[in-house]
Formats: structure tokens, C-alpha cells, sequence
């Protein structure tokens, strides 16, 4: 094969798409599980009160009230006996079931899309990196050679059997030994509860093969955090969906950028700014938690250059941002001594200056300092979540407003002199057009 064709097919895949397909896969479950549960709460309602009241026409048309507390001596003939068995038959069904099966088919969606994250950096792997896997493991037929037109064509085929059976065959522990001691990927077992992982997919199992009841091997593989018994029906809510969505998701991200550093390492600036990016975005979702364990993995990451080094810096400000949201001032404060801010521009400044709570003046010269450098200014102010402190600070909020409006005119002044045409070289005068000089009399 040609080195071009070769390339090519290298360039077809990367880590950076799998995590932007994880990505779509993640926020589109969530998506969909926001919009529709309330929707299923309420028909699950509504068939209840459409229960109801038919059951109360029902007694009703035979002269009885089910809710009385005296017992009813009346006698009814053949006919209204009949004819009230006739409509309880046609009474509306009850099921309940429309959460229910939102919610399991969410779940359900949930540990598919891990498993297809596990089966695409597998794949991913053993493609990228010739030998990584031995050609004695695959057994095949001449047949099968058959099928397909290109040797690359036939070792995709084969590397992707190869993975669909080591996600059939292996335990979950066992899926995890592989990633980190074959693989050499980190696991961050530190910063991810692979328990609660390990607990989604037994749960997963028992929806799908055991009509959502309780076995023994439930019990045996999750030492039984919920402390269920068997043959006790399980059930997904709300809050277990979320929680299980937010595992799934910090997993996910943390397992990507693992091997995105290790199997692309010329993409490993792109990487670390998007640790940056979606600990910055659970700032902005009020997910501080969620941001600061994602922030934890910056003690996996060792810079390189001076761009990387830049991007840290800024993600080590969202770390600290989720610690104060967080209130945990003690680790607050140990993280901002660790941060070296002398030489640092004033957005940074400012920014360690608000973590620290330093006075109001030394805020206001830095806010004017970086507005300068046009590294700050309302919207950012508005939307930034470093800010929110002095946002919710009425007299602080108010000063910084009537500082930045007292400011615009120096931005209008600094536009409109980068219009005037630079003086050109190679000539003594510069031509000013629409301005009449007058010369001064001798």
C-alpha cells in the first residue's frame, strides 16, 4: 500500500473524533431523558385519573360509593349486576409504565454508548499501532479473505471481531486490567467510582435479561450497594438516571483524554483545551462538582510548551472557581498558592485576586487593566462564572458596571484611531482627506 493510502486510512479516525461522537452520544441522551420525562410523568397521571373516573361512573350508575365508611346494604338486581360487570371489563388499563420505559430505554442508551466508546478506542488502538495485537489470535477462512478487496479492508474486519469478542468474553474488571496494563492507559481510579460504573452495567444485565429482577450474580459483582434482595424489582429514577449519566460522562472523558495523549501525541495541545473547554461549561451549567473532578486530572498532564502551559493555567482556574462554588476554602487556598501570577497578564491577576478575596480598589485597577488589553468587558463579566461573586455583591456589581461604562469611550477612541490610514513609507507627508489645514501666518 502506498504510504498516501496509508496515511488516508490513519487520518480516517482519531481520538478526537471518538470523543466528539461520545460527546454527541452523551448530550444526546441527556437531552432526550430531560424532555421527555416530565411528559411520561404526566401521561402516567392522566391514565390514573382517567381510572378513576371511570371506576366512580361505574358505582355511580350502580347507586354505590366505594368510599364510604359505612358498608351498603343495598340489593341490586340481575340486570344492574350484569350490566356493571359488563363496563368494569372495558374499565381503561392502568400500565403506569410510560417512565418506566423512558427511563430503562434511557439507561439502556446510556451503557450502550460507554460500550461503543470502549469497542471505538479498542479498535482505534489496534489499528493505529502495527503488532499491537498478535496475528496468531485471528482465525479466519479463505472464504471470509474473499469479501474483501484491500489487505487493510480484511485486518479492519478481522481487529473489529477481535474487539467484539473481548467485550463478550471479558468481565468488566478484566475489560479494565486491559486498558491498563496492556494498554498502559491511566484509570484514574482516584477521580472515577468504577463501582458505580461496574454497578450501571449489572443493572444494565438484569433490565435486559432478567425482566429488571434481582439475581444472585447482581449481587456477587456489586457487593450489593443498594442492598437489595433476590427477585426484588429494580426500577431507574430520576436521580439514579443522572447520577449514572454523570459517571458515564466524567468516565468516558477522563478514559479519551487518557489515550488521547498517549496514541496522538502531536494532538495533545487540542486535548488539554478541551479539559479546559467542558470544565469552563459545568461552570456555566452550576455543575461545580463535576467541574473540579474533571480539573483533578490535571495531575496527569506534564506541559510541554508554553501554550500548553497557558491552557493549564486557565483550566487551574476553573478548578478553583468549583472549589470556592463548593466552599471548600481550606483546598481553595492551597491551589491559588500554588499559582504564580507575578509576571502573569492582568486577566489573571484580576482573576487570583477575586479567588482571594482581595479589596474591591485592587479589583477595580486590574478589571481597568485587563479591560485595556481588551481581555475584558461586560459580556464577559455578565458570563464568566469567576465573576459570579462580585455579580451577587450588589455595591461591588454596581461599581464594576459604572467602571466599565465609564470606560467605553476610551474603546470608541482606540477603534477609531486604528482606521486612520498608517503613514505609508517611502513618503515625507501623509494625506488627510476631509481635514482643511490652515497654515499659521509668518
Amino acid at each position: 500500500m502506498k504510504e498516501e493510502e496509508k496515511e488516508e486510512l490513519q487520518n480516517e479516525q482519531s481520538v478526537e473524533k471518538i470523543f466528539n461522537t461520545y460527546n454527541r452520544n452523551i448530550y444526546g441522551s441527556e437531552l432526550y431523558f430531560s424532555k421527555f420525562s416530565n411528559l411520561a410523568v404526566s401521561e402516567d397521571q392522566e391514565e390514573i385519573k382517567r381510572y378513576k373516573e371511570y371506576m366512580d361512573s361505574c358505582f355511580q350508575e350502580l347507586g354505590l360509593d366505594p368510599e364510604a365508611k359505612t358498608e351498603s346494604k343495598k340489593e341490586f338486581s340481575a340486570e344492574a349486576v350484569k350490566k356493571f360487570a359488563r363496563k368494569m371489563t372495558k374499565i381503561p388499563k392502568i400500565t403506569q409504565k410510560n417512565f418506566e420505559i423512558l427511563a430503562n430505554s434511557s439507561f439502556l442508551m446510556l451503557n450502550n454508548y460507554f460500550e461503543y466508546l470502549l469497542a471505538d478506542l479498542l479498535s482505534y488502538y489496534y489499528n493505529k499501532f502495527d503488532g499491537s495485537i498478535s496475528s496468531n489470535e485471528m482465525v479466519t477462512t479463505l472464504g471470509h479473505l474473499n469479501e474483501f478487496e484491500t489487505i487493510e479492508d480484511f485486518k479492519k474486519d478481522l481487529i473489529q471481531r477481535e474487539v467484539e469478542s473481548m467485550l463478550l468474553e471479558m468481565t468488566f474488571p478484566e475489560l479494565l486490567k486491559h486498558f491498563e496494563e496492556f494498554l498502559q492507559i491511566e484509570l484514574c481510579k482516584d477521580i472515577i467510582d468504577w463501582a458505580k460504573i461496574e454497578e450501571f452495567r449489572e443493572r444494565r444485565h438484569l433490565i435486559v435479561h432478567n425482566s429488571a429482577r434481582v439475581n444472585k450474580k447482581y449481587i456477587t459483582r456489586t457487593k450489593n450497594p443498594f442492598k437489595f434482595k433476590q427477585g426484588d424489582l429494580i426500577h431507574i429514577n430520576s436521580d439514579y438516571f443522572n447520577s449514572a449519566l454523570k459517571e458515564f460522562k466524567l468516565a468516558g472523558y477522563l478514559l479519551i483524554f487518557s489515550c488521547w495523549g498517549k496514541w496522538d501525541k502531536d494532538k495533545t495541545t487540542e486535548a488539554i483545551a478541551q479539559l479546559m473547554f467542558e470544565s469552563f461549561e459545568a461552570l456555566k451549567d452550576n455543575d461545580p462538582d463535576f467541574s473540579l473532578r474533571l480539573t483533578m486530572y490535571l495531575k496527569h498532564i506534564e506541559p510541554r510548551d508554553e501554550e500548553q502551559e497557558d491552557i493549564i493555567l486557565r483550566t487551574k482556574f476553573n478548578k478553583c472557581i468549583a472549589l470556592q462554588k463548593l466552599e471548600k476554602n481550606t483546598e481553595l487556598n492551597k491551589e491559588l498558592k500554588k499559582i504564580k501570577v507575578g509576571t502573569a497578564s492582568p486577566l489573571f491577576k484580576l482573576g487570583h485576586a477575586i479567588l482571594s478575596g482581595s479589596d474591591l480598589s485592587n479589583i477595580i485597577d486590574l478589571i481597568k487593566q485587563a479591560y485595556a488589553l481588551e481581555d475584558f468587558d461586560i459580556d464577559k463579566y455578565l458570563e464568566w462564572p469567576i465573576y459570579g461573586t462580585i455579580r451577587s455583591n450588589s455595591e461591588a456589581d454596581k461599581l464594576v458596571r459604572k467602571t466599565l461604562k465609564e470606560l467605553e469611550p476610551t474603546k470608541a477612541i482606540a477603534n477609531a484611531a486604528e482606521k486612520i490610514p498608517a503613514k505609508k513609507a517611502g513618503r515625507s507627508k501623509t494625506k488627510i482627506s476631509n481635514l482643511r489645514i490652515i497654515e499659521r501666518p509668518h
